[in-house]
């Protein structure tokens, strides 16, 4: 049984693409093409640790302006 490729679009950009899958932001959980994604050290506030999360460019900017 071959494996089904869905088709996928950036919502930074507007990317479409077939090929690979898009990468989930965690903080809004929208796709995102691997140019508008970064990890960053995000603290968690329940266990006081940092933790690695893929944050697309829009949230980071949205959290550079409520700083």
């Amino acid at each position: 049984m071959a494996e089904e490729k869905l088709p996928w679009m950036c919502h930074v950009c507007e990317h479409f693409s077939t090929i690979g899958e898009g990468i989930v932001c965690d903080e809004c959980f929208r796709l995102t093409c691997n140019e508008h994604i970064t990890t960053a050290t995000v603290l968690n506030q329940e266990s006081g640790l940092y933790e690695l999360k893929k944050i697309c460019v829009e949230c980071q900017f949205k959290k550079s302006l409520n700083q």
